[in-house]
Parts: C-alpha cells; sequence; structure tokens
C-alpha cells in the first residue's frame, strides 16, 4: 500500500524537527517536535518525509532536490526552508542575494512541475549571545549570522513566494505575535528550534495548509484503509 507524501525539504532546523529532547543536558524532558506532530496528523493519509541537511543553504539543497524528486513519487506537498546559512556573512555557506532568490524560484518551479504544492518558509531569529561564545573559530572565519541578515533572507522568500503565487510562512512575525521581544524563548542555542519554536512553525503551516490547499489538511482527508468498524461490517471495503 502506498500513499501520497509530504516533503520537508530544509536545513537542520528541518533535520531536527523529530527531536523530542533537544536540551538533553537540561533534563526539560519531552518537547514539541513538528516532524512527529505532522506524521501523527496525516497517518494513514499522507507519508511525511523528512529530507533535512544540517548547514546545508539553497544553493547546495537545489542541486540535491532533484535527486530527491526523482527518487520518491508520489509527492503532492511540500516545504521549502532555507536562508539561515545563506545568510552567513561569509565563509562556505553564504549564498548572496541574488542567487538565493534564484535558487528559491528554481525549487518552488521544480516542485510546480511534478504538481507538488509548494510553501516557502522565511528564517526567523539568530541569538548570537547564544550560538557564538562556543563557535568564535568560525565567528573568526565570517560565519557571523545576524538578525539584519534574516530579515533580509526572509524579505526575499517572502517575495520570491509572492512572485510565484505560493504561500509563505513568516515565522519571524508569528513568533513576535506569540512572544513579542521574548523570541529567544523559541530558541534551543540561538539559532535552532526547541519544543515551543516547533510549535509555532506547526500552527503557522497547518493555518497556511488550510488557507490555501485545504485539500491536504488533516482534517479534510480520508484514512485509508477505513476505519475498523466499517471494514467489520463489510470487509469488501478492503478489496
Amino acid at each position: 500500500m502506498e500513499y501520497k507524501k509530504f516533503l520537508m525539504f530544509g536545513d537542520s532546523i528541518t533535520e531536527f524537527s523529530f527531536n523530542t529532547r533537544p536540551q538533553p543536558e537540561e533534563n526539560l524532558g519531552d518537547q514539541f517536535a513538528l516532524g512527529a506532530a505532522l506524521t501523527n496528523d496525516y497517518s494513514r493519509k499522507l507519508t511525511v518525509l523528512q529530507r533535512g541537511f544540517a548547514g546545508y543553504n539553497s544553493k547546495w539543497g537545489l542541486k540535491i532536490l532533484p535527486k530527491i524528486l526523482e527518487y520518491e513519487q508520489n509527492i503532492v506537498i511540500g516545504f521549502i526552508f532555507f536562508g539561515s546559512n545563506d545568510s552567513c556573512a561569509g565563509g562556505p555557506q553564504r549564498v548572496p542575494e541574488d542567487e538565493y532568490e534564484s535558487n528559491l524560484h528554481k525549487s518552488v518551479q521544480m516542485f510546480k512541475a511534478r504538481s507538488i504544492k509548494p510553501i516557502l518558509v522565511g528564517p526567523a531569529f539568530y541569538d548570537s549571545s547564544k550560538w557564538e561564545p562556543s563557535r568564535q573559530d568560525e565567528v573568526r572565519q565570517g560565519y557571523a549570522r545576524s538578525n539584519e541578515g534574516f530579515i533580509r533572507y526572509g524579505k526575499i522568500t517572502a517575495s520570491v513566494a509572492s512572485k510565484e503565487n505560493v504561500p509563505f510562512l513568516d515565522l519571524r512575525a508569528a513568533m513576535e505575535r506569540e512572544a513579542g521581544k521574548n523570541w529567544t524563548d523559541f530558541l534551543v542555542d540561538g539559532l535552532h528550534f526547541n519544543g515551543k519554536g516547533y510549535e509555532v512553525f506547526y500552527k503557522e503551516l497547518l493555518q497556511a495548509i488550510s488557507d490555501h490547499y485545504p485539500e491536504y489538511h488533516p482534517y479534510n482527508m480520508a484514512i485509508t484503509p477505513p476505519y475498523w468498524k466499517y471494514v467489520s461490517e463489510d470487509e469488501s471495503k478492503l478489496d
């Protein structure tokens, strides 16, 4: 039995989206996990594919996306989430703004060419006081990120979404609405999300699906195979 698929495509924030214990040293117990929540919501409806690659940018993502789409058949919806690494001030992860914009256009067009419903996600927040103290070598080599950079690359992401007529998740704005100046509460290490951050992501994602692709919202999809009571009444429903 094969299900249609939901593709989660991005960098480390996507890769770590199933991690329920992002802060094990602090003994905080299990936290909300975006990937697990989506998998639960789409159980017997869609198969959720996590294709996140820590450290990757939109340039490298664009190179591997064709391989993913060639191997994984029947993807019907998915998100593209880069920018946090692209926006570095220097170093090999940096992607210039015009190239980042082009990479997003090309990625969205690959989705569309295969009738996949795309959702673009922009970078959220960055807390240098948490991220940089243990990474001074990287900072000296120019790997520095900034909220100013996140804002610029987020605006580019929003612009591409508008031009391509696809939904855009503004996680920065969503986190500001949720917590105001306390947005650092959503970050585990200054860059990656903790459970609270992923829960904001989850809510925004489901709302975007409801608004733009309601046929793929989990509440609007039938389960396959059918509920067991229907089978007990008529086993031909499994034929």
